[in-house]
């Protein structure tokens, strides 16, 4: 072995440690960087008192209360809650019942809140706030065909009986091109 190829040997293996040290401390330093300090939470037991404390007063408290709060009394909301849980359209979790997910949904609803408002109110995330509030919504529209219905073109009793309403409001039919288009004449004097 001449002395080129010696010298030519001792530059690959000086590269190779180059490249061997440059990876190990990529390594080093991207562990370094990624690893951020822990989020400590407070004791689970002290969060979930707090949000149990919540939910009783929203579910204990006054139907004015409970209807400020929910947009609806606290009777038919046990009766819809009892309604999701017979038909099997909503399910207790371990750490969230039925109650809590109709009342955030509710509350996100009757308030126009975004999540991240009600994730202070009831002590829970953004992602479980939002995958409770689409597991009832999904609830709510398998009840579309008891709960919401169509609009009747019948004039209702207590306008037809009143002379007050009656002779201003008169329902008409109109057939354009095949399409039926249904409205309100007002008759004026």
């Amino acid at each position: 072995m001449d002395l080129a190829d010696r010298r030519r040997q001792m530059i690959r293996r000086g590269s190779a440690l180059v490249v061997v040290l440059c990876v190990w401390a990529m390594v080093r330093f991207r562990r370094l960087y990624n690893s951020r300090p822990a989020i400590t939470y407070g004791p689970l037991s002290a969060r979930d008192e707090q949000r149990q404390r919540n939910l009783s007063f929203i579910y204990n408290s006054t139907d004015t209360h409970c209807v400020e709060l929910l947009r609806m009394r606290r009777a038919p909301f046990f009766q819809l809650c009892d309604l999701f849980r017979s038909r099997g359209l909503l399910k207790d979790t371990i750490y969230c019942n039925i109650e809590e997910q109709v009342s955030m949904f509710l509350h996100i609803v009757g308030h126009n809140q975004r999540f991240s408002c009600i994730k202070l109110t009831y002590r829970r995330s953004t992602e479980t706030t939002s995958r409770h509030f689409q597991e009832v919504l999904y609830a709510v529209g398998e009840l579309r065909n008891e709960m919401i219905l169509p609009p009747s073109s019948a004039v209702p009793i207590k306008i037809q009986n009143s002379r007050r309403w009656h002779p201003y409001f008169k329902v008409r039919v109109y057939t354009r091109k095949l399409e039926t288009l249904k409205g309100i004449m007002y008759l004026s004097h």
